[in-house]
């Protein structure tokens, strides 16, 4: 179990892995924001209290997961980001902010769980 004080952002445009992904990190612990593309996350962001770290999709309707990395990077430069993508040899190339933690689709919740741990461990 987690500091209570620890939330998430959780940004994945598919319904069943994003519930998947928020059930896996609230057993953790963590308290889950979800939001299903980049711009219900961009209006979480702006929110009292945002976030302490990011799991976002790559691919998401209306701004990608880079962006809303770039985003969240430009008002905390440190927040941790973890990006879930079949695709992570293109995220290098994708400007995404560094540093950034990579989890390639398809993974399990328990990978997942593990990701989001030492993720959470190196930012602190």
């Amino acid at each position: 179990m987690v500091d209570a004080a620890l939330r998430a952002l959780v940004a994945e445009d598919d319904p069943i892995v994003r519930m998947l992904m928020v059930e896996t990190l609230e057993d953790g612990g963590y308290e889950v924001l979800e939001a299903s593309d980049g711009v219900d996350a961009f209006r979480l962001m702006d929110e009292p209290d945002s976030v302490d770290f990011i799991v976002t999709d790559y691919h998401m309707p209306g701004f990608s997961g880079v962006e809303v990395a770039k985003r969240a990077r430009e008002r905390h430069p440190a927040i941790p980001v973890l990006f879930v993508s079949a695709r992570v040899d293109i995220l290098a190339n994708a400007g995404a902010p560094h540093p950034f933690t990579v989890l390639k689709k398809p993974f399990t919740m328990a990978e997942l769980g593990a990701a989001v741990s030492r993720l959470v461990e190196h930012s602190n």
